[in-house]
């Protein structure tokens, strides 16, 4: 088998096996990209071009040196490695995901209908496919422990307790979805008591996270790393990375932005936000202007497609295409990320606080993210130093 197509091939049995799409490209396909680089991508795949590569990209073979002796980046490298071997030579991979160890056991008939039929009613509410699918698999797991027909307070209070190893987020959303099952079928008579009250509260406070946010020169210094790197795509990458520090626009509205919201005579981007449906329009600044128009001429392929960014095949980007690039950016900047999130939506962050520290308004502020309430933009002011130390209080000297 060629190169090209074992690695598509292990692509493909990875998202089967419900791994998300940027675990995939992570850990995997960005490690397969650069040996397909390096090699005739139609060569006859072997152990042995895998262990050559290896010797001439790290000066050693990292397959025969122990996991755990090794740095976390190499070991990853070893790992997407190895796991490209043992599925050529078994057509599986070495583990799979959590996900889909347990939504492969097969529940009772019993169980299947009632979470069938659930499923079924959420549909018709316009959840998004990836909350379908994160409803299923979070009831299935729960009823493969638990089924229905022994459903009693201490099968739940057991749940409950299980989910403590977990984030107080993760389990706080896993247990929403449960409550939601159970009240579904005691309306639906499936069950013939209603368990909603044996669930604690999940009332949060509004607003109380912490963004993770960069200081200008460290914006500046991604957009720097991303416009010289040697990578394919650098011209697309570093308009997409100018749009987020500029506009602070989505990940996935920039992905669905088409060669028409780009009004070159009147110099202004016009989009329509996925998030609220809400029109934005921003002016087209002399750096983005000219960030796109060197994609646009000298990097975009050609084709039908009306998006304004493509992959080098000419096929549409995806979200997480964008977020990984701007993560793989952050960690291999130099920029001290120093335990801050460091995806796209950081530099969407970043933009707000560096606005509100040079005493922009709220008001003005919300403009531009495109925010429906300005309530959604004080989240920010958590991270404005300069002005929260002018709420510092004089500590009381006592004799």
């Amino acid at each position: 088998m060629s190169i090209t197509k074992l690695t598509d091939s292990a692509c493909r049995c990875l998202k089967d096996q419900c791994f998300t799409d940027s675990t995939i490209y992570i850990n995997y396909r960005r490690h397969w990209n650069g040996f397909l680089k390096a090699t005739e991508a139609d060569a006859e795949f072997s152990s042995q071009i895998v262990s050559d590569y290896l010797i001439r990209k790290y000066s050693r073979n990292l397959l025969l040196e122990g996991p755990s002796a090794l740095p976390l980046k190499e070991y990853r490298i070893r790992h997407a490695f190895h796991s490209l071997i043992y599925f050529y030579n078994f057509q599986s991979m070495p583990g799979t995901s959590m996900a889909s160890a347990v939504v492969r056991i097969k529940l009772s008939e019993f169980d299947d209908l009632c979470l069938t039929s659930y499923i079924d009613h959420v549909k018709d509410l316009d959840y998004s496919q990836n909350s379908l699918k994160y409803g299923y698999n979070t009831i299935h797991n729960y009823l493969v422990t638990y089924p229905l027909a022994d459903i009693c307070d201490s099968h739940l209070l057991d749940y409950f307790k299980s989910l403590s190893r977990l984030s107080k987020q993760t389990a706080r959303s896993m247990m929403k979805v449960l409550k939601r099952f159970l009240c579904y079928c005691h309306e639906m008579s499936f069950i013939g008591l209603d368990y909603s009250l044996l669930f604690p509260s999940n009332k949060l406070r509004s607003y109380t996270e912490i963004p993770s946010v960069y200081t200008p020169g460290e914006v500046f210094q991604l957009l720097e790393y991303i416009r010289n790197s040697g990578r394919a795509n650098k011209r697309r990458n570093y308009a997409i990375a100018v749009l987020i520090s500029v506009y602070g626009l989505r990940a996935r509205d920039i992905m669905k932005m088409k060669l028409s919201d780009i009004d070159w005579e009147n110099e202004t981007i016009r989009i329509v936000q996925s998030k609220t449906k809400q029109l934005l329009i921003h002016k087209l600044t002399r750096h983005t202007g000219n960030a796109l128009a060197d994609y646009q001429l000298d990097e975009r392929p050609g084709g039908k497609s009306e998006n304004v960014f493509l992959k080098s095949d000419g096929f549409e980007i995806s979200a997480v295409t964008i977020s990984t690039m701007i993560f793989m950016a952050f960690t291999n900047s130099g920029i001290n990320i120093n335990g801050r999130k460091h995806g796209s939506h950081s530099l969407r962050h970043s933009l707000a606080s560096n606005m509100l520290s040079i005493d922009t308004s709220i008001l003005a502020i919300s403009k531009t993210l495109g925010h429906v309430c300005v309530d959604t933009t004080r989240i920010y002011s958590k991270v404005d130093v300069n002005h929260l130390r002018l709420c510092g209080l004089e500590v009381p000297h006592y004799e």
